[in-house]
């Protein structure tokens, strides 16, 4: 057994890909006649939702939703490497764990975007899976994704960490019953509603994980 599995959401835990995603959002809602340009705190304030439930939520209607979402990946295809960046200390906090821990992505981003972008940040080889949104049938909350990426693993429950910034991660961790790990975004405010270990960064949270048992 490993000595410790980390899983870790990816907007806002270890990438900021906001810009890409607000401005791939705000050209799909204009396709569909929402202007959204005043409302852009609302739609930034989404992001960790599935896509589906993000446009819905701003006013696409739902037999519109699979090719809303067909059309948002093509805008964002064109700025996602660009416009997404590391948030601070990601890379010298993964650099820093033991050899000894197990990590992947848990997220509601597609697993190919993920993977594009893992590769082009140069962190992809620290992960030995991702679970993306079409990876399971069901998104964070449910414990799907966790599970998946735990598949075939010899494992303790005390021993997985599922780091996330987002209500949906906390969740998904009790859920799968493993433990929840809030790390503090740009937009989600009560984590503390969800799990009693909240770090201001991605650095604190993992010296956090480090020090247990």
């Amino acid at each position: 057994m490993k000595e410790k599995i980390l899983l870790f959401d990816l907007d806002g835990t270890l990438i900021d890909s906001t810009d890409a995603i607000l401005e791939s959002f705000l050209k799909t809602t204009k396709f569909y006649g929402i202007d959204l340009d005043e409302r852009r705190d609302e739609v930034c304030a989404l992001i960790g939702m599935t896509l589906s439930d993000m446009f819905l939520k701003m006013g696409v209607i739902n037999e519109k939703i699979d090719e809303c979402i067909k059309i948002y990946r093509g805008y964002y295809r064109e700025v996602f490497l660009e416009k997404t960046h590391l948030l601070p200390k990601v890379k010298e906090a993964l650099e820093a764990l033991p050899n000894t821990y197990k990590m992947a992505v848990v997220t509601s981003k597609s697993h190919f975007f993920s993977e594009k972008i893992l590769e082009n940040l140069k962190i992809l080889k620290y992960f030995f899976t991702i679970v993306g949104i079409e990876d399971t049938e069901e998104p964070k909350p449910s414990a799907q994704p966790i599970l998946k990426a735990l598949e075939g693993i010899d494992y303790g429950q005390s021993k997985v960490f599922m780091i996330g910034d987002t209500l949906f991660d906390m969740q998904a961790a009790q859920n799968a019953g493993v433990i929840g790990i809030g790390v503090r975004g740009k937009y989600q405010k009560d984590l503390e509603k969800y799990t009693p270990f909240v770090f201001e960064d991605i650095a604190a949270a993992l010296d956090y994980i480090k020090e247990q048992e």
